[in-house]
């Protein structure tokens, strides 16, 4: 297996609008990577998308262009006319049953629903907020199968203090949020950081599940809580995968970072050459690691 850094040339970056384009670009950036591997038929690749002056030191030739981190199975080749700088070296990462590493992973968390994959985040939050809609005996004033905006329009206007009181128990009872309950003013931001809840928790337990199959388990700190936070989620739409009026093909995204254990050796391995969940064509998946 091979890992390398891939950045765009900065003599094209110039006399172009590539990294513009390029930029949130998921399928974009999927077909010119494929370039860097000529005789492969099927993907062999995993990549993640970055910002270079994110990622790299301060320097006069690092601002705000495209970086990408690939690990593949076969070695990329980049020619004098690539569009590509490319460094790259051998990936055998020396692993160990019991060993803690820091990670980040780009992931596409979906769950399985009556045959049907939905959005962990988006689930968690539609489940959540129908939960207290049924709790306090609002649900005869939703019509049809309302959105995330409708649920949250009429907890609002007819919760109340019973809403009130849901939440505060809610988030009192989540060692996350406790010591924010103090800092809440209103009942707006009280449903905000309560849903924030339920997606936290929703993002964990995919991650064990994930851990669970992968050879890994996530590290806990002193107070029992884990070192798993997440950011950046978003929703990608992919206009190329349209094949009929009113498709709305995409994907979400969201970085998990902290710490994990190995638990076995073969199964982190494949994890880390493999990658985890699913969109990885699109830049999903890949597992980045170092110790910690």
């Amino acid at each position: 297996m091979y890992f390398s850094r891939v950045r765009i040339r900065t003599d094209i970056l110039k006399s172009s609008q590539l990294g513009l384009v390029l930029q949130g670009n998921s399928y974009g950036s999927h077909r010119l990577l494929w370039d860097l591997f000529p005789d492969q038929d099927k993907r062999t690749f995993l990549y993640r998308e970055e910002i270079a002056r994110e990622q790299l030191a301060a320097s006069a030739t690092v601002r705000g262009e495209l970086i990408y981190y690939v690990v593949s199975l076969v070695k990329p080749v980049s020619n004098d006319d690539s569009l590509f700088r490319l460094e790259t070296k051998p990936y055998q990462p020396q692993l160990a049953v019991g060993q803690s590493l820091a990670f980040e992973c780009r992931v596409n968390p979906v769950v399985d629903r009556q045959g049907k994959k939905h959005d962990v985040v988006m689930d968690s939050q539609l489940q959540f907020l129908s939960h207290l809609v049924q709790t306090l005996d609002l649900q005869n004033q939703l019509v049809g199968k309302p959105e995330k905006s409708a649920y949250k329009k009429l907890l609002l206007s007819s919760g109340g203090e019973a809403l009130n009181a849901h939440l505060t128990q809610v988030l009192a009872n989540d060692s996350r949020y406790a010591e924010r309950l103090s800092q809440i003013a209103g009942l707006a931001d009280k449903l905000e950081w309560a849903i924030k809840a339920q997606v936290d928790k929703a993002l964990e337990n995919w991650w064990q599940r994930q851990g669970e199959r992968c050879g890994f388990e996530l590290v806990h700190d002193q107070n029992g809580m884990s070192k798993l936070q997440n950011s950046g989620y978003q929703w990608h739409g992919l206009p190329q995968k349209i094949k009929q009026k009113g498709d709305k093909p995409g994907f979400s995204a969201v970085d998990l970072t902290g710490e994990l254990q190995i638990t076995d050796i073969e199964k982190f391995q494949q994890a880390l050459f493999n990658g985890l969940g699913r969109s990885k064509a699109f830049g999903c998946g890949l597992l980045m690691i170092k110790r910690v």
